[in-house]
């Protein structure tokens, strides 16, 4: 669980910042759920047989006795809040977004924490396809604002529940002779959760799996027309797409259409953001039969991905730089009705010489100083420096502040 430091954080600003804006042009509303909930929210939707849930949930009994755990993902979260405030009474398709810690008891290594931070969308209420690809476009768009490139969207489907059955009664049948080239937790999911083997990491359960029988061979015609008419839209659309026959979700509420983004830069765990439908979830938590489509952007792993020289974040406010002693009062009131005028701004309290906080005003790469000296104090004016040219300016308060207001959105 490490610190996220200022530049980290100036950064993953600017990235919630391009969220927001993309959530809201695709009409996307914020929620903000709690970081604890029952447990029985997390087991009942991700499934007991996952790794989230027997390895590496942080639960503990509160002091009422209640079973409560620190969110590991968000999506059970948000389904939770749709059936607790009845949104199914009032509209038929609710479409909300995200962005908060999750919180995972595993192995840290690189683009896997044990505290991370996920940019989600969900949108509740229905099963068209163009609702998963209005949600994959949303993302392609928002890497896109970010400046990611480099990345790869994998598309597969698991099917409805018939066919999820049949296909793991198939996958089965073909590890049944297969076992001894499985690791232990693999040899354990072929009779618990047997498409967990599918997601394995591991080089000789890969091996195992690599001629396994196709998902998409299972899947109904209702199944396989949404499927193919995600494909014809995105591909309409322009967003480019790989297919990935092989590829399932960690999450055992996952139903029909899924999709992963990835890239090279990340190395083993190179999932940027993944995704996809979860049809029954919203029925299996006792709420009611609504289709709902959603995915999490890893907002750690999204920051190696993203080229910092694309960054554009607001420079420093100006200094304001008392010349002398005497000075300093009236820079100290300067400084104070410019940030009540909305300029970022500040003022050296160490007392350094003049020399000393222009060094210091380069040092940090300040756009504009402002020296107060005993003339700028008798004349009531603000002596503004250009720091990139030398340009000076004496200025009226007023004035100042027009002209710091325009520069700064040109």
């Amino acid at each position: 669980m490490p610190d996220t430091l200022p530049e980290d954080a100036a950064i993953i600003h600017w990235m919630e910042d391009k969220a927001r804006n993309v959530f809201r042009t695709f009409g996307y509303t914020e929620i903000r759920p709690p970081l604890l909930e029952e447990t029985e929210v997390f087991t009942r939707s991700i499934g007991e047989d996952t790794d989230i849930v027997e390895k590496e949930m942080y639960s503990f009994t509160d002091r009422g006795g209640k079973n409560v755990s620190l969110r590991p993902e968000g999506t059970a979260s948000i389904i939770r809040a749709y059936i607790e405030h009845g949104w199914h009474n009032t509209a038929d398709l609710v479409k909300l977004y995200y962005i908060g810690p999750m919180f995972r008891g595993e192995r840290p290594q690189k683009g896997r924490l044990r505290q991370f931070h996920q940019i989600g969308a969900e949108a509740i209420g229905g099963k068209d396809p163009y609702i998963d690809a209005e949600l994959i476009f949303s993302l392609d768009m928002l890497l896109s604002d970010l400046k990611v490139s480099g990345f790869t969207i994998l598309l597969n489907s698991l099917g409805c529940g018939r066919d999820r059955a049949g296909y793991k009664k198939a996958l089965a049948g073909y590890l049944a002779g297969k076992s001894s080239g499985l690791c232990a937790d693999c040899r354990r999911r072929v009779g618990t959760n047997v498409l967990r083997v599918l997601d394995c990491k591991r080089k000789e359960c890969k091996s195992v799996v690599k001629e396994a029988p196709d998902i998409l061979e299972h899947l109904c015609d209702g199944c396989r027309g949404d499927y193919e008419t995600l494909k014809s839209v995105l591909t309409d659309m322009g967003v480019p797409f790989r297919e990935k026959r092989d590829m399932v979700r960690g999450l055992d509420y996952y139903t029909g259409i899924i999709f992963e983004v990835v890239h090279p830069l990340l190395g083993a765990q190179d999932a940027i953001a993944a995704g996809g439908r979860y049809e029954d979830l919203t029925k299996q938590m006792g709420g009611p039969d609504v289709g709902a489509t959603g995915y999490a952007v890893g907002v750690e792993r999204l920051l190696l991905a993203v080229d910092r020289k694309d960054v554009r974040l607001d420079p420093p406010g100006l200094l304001v730089i008392p010349v002398d002693k005497e000075s300093r009062p009236e820079a100290f009131r300067v400084t104070n009705r410019l940030r009540l005028e909305g300029v970022p701004c500040e003022m050296d309290y160490y007392g350094r010489s003049f020399k000393g906080q222009m060094r210091k005003a380069h040092k940090e790469r300040r756009k504009f100083v402002v020296i107060m000296g005993e003339q700028e104090v008798k004349s009531g004016k603000l002596l503004l420096k250009v720091m990139e040219n030398g340009e000076q300016k004496a200025l009226s308060f007023e004035k100042a502040v027009k002209y710091l207001k325009r520069v700064k959105q040109t």
